[in-house]
């Protein structure tokens, strides 16, 4: 599964309804690319896009579960936090500069 297709996937997941095999399917993605995002040998977003395409996912789960309850939302939202996390913290360990700083690690 490509990034793109994490975001479509996870986009459509929070718009609808979403059964637990899904559930599974996406956060194991999440979990890998928020993994593997160490290995980067420089900066992965330098233009924010990404972080702030996922952030922006992570905060409709947020009002989706606020609404809802569903644990299944919770968990989407969750693994969209340490994705952001992890490449926000990647890239500001790289060029700490502060056209990289994120001011939002506590997602």
């Amino acid at each position: 599964m490509t990034l793109n297709d994490l975001y479509r996937d996870m986009r459509t997941a929070l718009e609808g309804s979403v059964d637990a095999a899904a559930i599974d399917r996406l956060t194991t993605e999440a979990a890998r690319y928020s993994s593997t995002v160490g290995w980067a040998e420089g900066v992965i977003d330098k233009d924010g896009r990404i972080v702030e395409a996922f952030d922006k996912l992570r905060e409709v789960a947020l009002t989706r579960f606020e609404k809802t309850r569903d644990p299944n939302i919770a968990t989407l939202h969750d693994a969209l936090a340490k994705l952001v996390l992890a490449v926000s913290t990647h890239d500001e360990d790289i060029d700490p500069s502060p056209y990289n700083e994120d001011l939002d690690h506590d997602t």
